[in-house]
């Protein structure tokens, strides 16, 4: 089975520097052409997908149709399948703010954030474990109904990569890490109950981790 996870491209409140969370928010004009470099980009690749994934949120809803729009044309794709796994993490009190905002409107709580190791709960925000349990439920069931022939395309959010990445690593750490906007992580998983096949290296392998080829250097924007 064949996984590639993408960042959804710029949305108008990356631009801000906003921590959307789940604020709806449609690309900016950036976000519209680093969707089309990306398209082109899988356009020209060995393997199309056989099912597609996305987030309900329009950011990625949107960079999704923009990449099988510019795919292909005339060929069969798949129809996108809206999963509420794949949404961001909902980030409660902090959503729609800056990081400036968030420390001018919630000091002491920004100050706990930055200088404690461990979870420290944001109000109406979503816990860390909920984001393990939903993460890992959306890549066992991938794995349970899926074929080994099938070739898949998950479109989501920076913050969420992370601990999709960990349950498809089988990890039970998750490991921060920048996520430009349209990074692609591609996986080729074949599933086994045998204890050595796990350890066999030739079974598992990760084709790209966090890349944008079809991108000049840029600096990140938040989630």
């Amino acid at each position: 089975m064949r996984l590639l996870l993408i960042r959804h491209a710029e949305a108008r409140g990356n631009v801000q520097q906003k921590m959307l969370g789940r604020l709806d928010e449609r690309l900016s004009s950036h976000g519209f052409l680093q969707a089309q470099l990306l398209g082109q980009f899988l356009s020209r690749q060995s393997w199309i997908p056989t099912h597609l994934y996305s987030s309900p949120l329009k950011r990625a809803v949107i960079t999704l149709e923009m990449l099988v729009d510019c795919h292909l044309e005339g060929d069969d794709f798949p129809s996108i399948q809206i999963d509420k796994a794949l949404l961001e993490i909902d980030n409660g009190i902090f959503q729609g703010l800056t990081w400036q905002e968030a420390q001018d409107q919630h000091p002491q709580l920004c100050e706990q954030l930055m200088n404690s190791q461990d979870v420290v709960p944001i109000p109406g925000g979503e816990t860390l474990s909920a984001c393990c349990d939903r993460t890992r439920r959306f890549i066992h069931t991938l794995y349970q109904i899926h074929h080994p022939s099938d070739q898949i395309w998950v479109m989501t959010h920076g913050g969420i990569l992370q601990y999709l990445i960990a349950a498809i690593l089988d990890t039970p750490r998750v490991w921060g890490m920048r996520i430009d906007n349209t990074a692609l992580f591609e996986f080729e998983v074949t599933l086994s109950s045998s204890s050595q096949s796990r350890q066999n290296p030739q079974l598992c392998r990760i084709h790209r981790f966090n890349e944008c080829p079809h991108l000049p250097e840029e600096q990140d924007l938040g989630d």
